[in-house]
């Protein structure tokens, strides 16, 4: 049984190529070459799930003729998104 349908390995994947696009663009010169700091991880994975969020809603708006539907853990996949944006905000908020 496989915890995603459809687009929902997006869920996963998108944020962690967000951190690995925002570490080789934009190193932080802070941290020691190779490394990451806390808060490129939480600005990569909080856009990228962002990004998720929004493309679940479109995707799954409509029902599809394929009976396709964009699932991440059984869930609709812009929700496990939703929550790590948020939960990647509040980090970023307490910090």
């Amino acid at each position: 049984m496989m915890i995603y349908r459809g687009a929902g390995w997006l869920t996963l994947f998108t944020p962690v190529a967000m951190v690995l696009l925002l570490t080789g663009l934009w190193p932080d010169p802070s941290v020691k070459p190779g490394n990451t700091s806390l808060m490129q991880v939480l600005l990569g994975f909080g856009v990228g799930s962002a990004i998720n969020t929004l493309l679940g809603f479109v995707l799954n708006r409509q029902p599809h003729a394929d009976g396709v539907r964009h699932h991440f853990f059984f869930m609709p996949m812009q929700w496990p998104a939703l929550a790590i944006t948020v939960v990647c905000a509040l980090i970023a908020l307490l910090k």
